[in-house]
């Protein structure tokens, strides 16, 4: 599969955008990283101040930082920057006040999801990265279904979606709860294919899926998070972007706090300001 990130920093260099980013604390290597965003966007700091960068002082609040999130959700709404990446503040002060700005229902569910590269430099979706994400048939529907209906609009993919459970074939039956995922995954698979995606039940074989498969659907939140951690923080991989969606149609860029590479979530965040428009 071509290189999706490539395609997206295609678009992020075709203007020149102003993205905002929260950085609460930071080191050398990742002060690089930033400086490197630099080269393909004016890159506006909120929180603490740092040389070289346009900066919004501000101090965290409390230890999830939920002040500057809300803040620079308002400078994107105001127009004060074109897009933002929420970097290392609290998700859900971001989520919160993102709902308030843009006139969206309290309850709503945003589609959260991740590009990953792993060591071999396979691209993949992940799907259901976020713990509560996909704990039943209902919600793995609603996710999966919307990434795959996104990738296919966005960068004309045929999604190929390798569904994932906690039992092999042969396990079915022997433990009610990996069972349940099993019977799950056939059911997505089968929603997913009268759709008209290509869709298969997996299992437990991760390692087999990504040699095909362009989208992941993990067995539940809590297993896709513990791929992604182990997939970026032990195994040699990447997050390359994290599109937030909302119904609305709107969206800006997530991430995992504990990220030391910003610049490939600046090229994402210029990408989607890019396609918005802006």
């Amino acid at each position: 599969m071509a290189s999706l990130f490539d395609q997206l920093l295609v678009k992020a260099k075709t203007k020149r955008r102003r993205i905002g980013i929260t950085i609460t604390h930071y080191d050398e290597a990742m002060l690089a990283t930033l400086k490197k965003g630099q080269e393909i966007a004016d890159v506006v700091i909120y929180g603490n101040k740092i040389p070289g960068f346009e900066c919004v002082e501000m101090e965290s609040g409390d230890a999830k930082g939920e002040n500057i999130g809300r803040q620079i959700v308002r400078d994107y709404k105001d127009g004060k920057i074109d897009q933002f990446v929420r970097g290392q503040v609290d998700d859900l002060g971001t989520v919160d006040e993102f709902k308030v700005q843009f006139g969206l229902p309290k309850d709503e569910r945003r589609i959260d999801f991740a590009l990953m590269r792993d060591a071999h430099g396979r691209e993949i979706f992940l799907t259901m990265g976020s713990n509560p994400d996909g704990q039943n048939l209902d919600d793995k529907i609603r996710i999966v279904g919307a990434v795959a209906d996104w990738a296919k609009n966005t960068f004309g993919l045929a999604p190929k979606v390798a569904v994932m459970a906690t039992c092999r074939p042969g396990s079915y039956g022997r433990d009610p709860v990996m069972s349940k995922t099993y019977d799950e995954a056939e059911a997505l698979v089968k929603y997913l294919t009268k759709k008209g995606y290509e869709a298969k039940n997996v299992h437990i074989e991760l390692e087999n899926a990504i040699t095909w498969a362009n989208i992941l659907a993990p067995a539940n939140g809590t297993t896709g998070n513990q791929i992604f951690r182990a997939l970026v923080y032990l195994g040699g991989g990447a997050m390359l972007t994290c599109p937030t969606l909302f119904s609305n149609g709107m969206m800006y860029e997530d991430d995992s706090r504990n990220e030391q590479d910003w610049y490939p979530h600046i090229v994402a965040a210029s990408a989607w300001a890019s396609m918005e428009g802006k």
